[in-house]
């Protein structure tokens, strides 16, 4: 079974807009606007085989977790 990568976008808190991580690799994303990262955030995550993404708010809470492909974090019906 593939190990899960886990990206996370928040807020840049020294120079400001927002940014997304990979767990392993570091900073992948930057910018002014949280849509946008989170757009291209969600392009990378989605070309990996397992993948997990983070959105946090303004003040740091997780806003919302979203799993790569998406459904791959609901369990199978049969």
């Amino acid at each position: 079974m593939p190990t899960s990568k886990v990206y996370t976008v928040s807020k840049r808190k020294k120079k400001g807009g927002w940014k997304a991580k990979e767990s392993s690799v570091g900073v992948i994303a930057k910018g002014d606007n949280k849509d946008e990262v989170v757009q291209a955030t969600a392009q990378i995550a989605n070309l990996q085989k397992k993948a997990s993404l983070r959105i946090e708010k303004e003040n740091g809470e997780l806003q919302e977790e979203r799993s790569y492909p998406r459904g791959s974090g609901q369990p199978k019906v049969e």
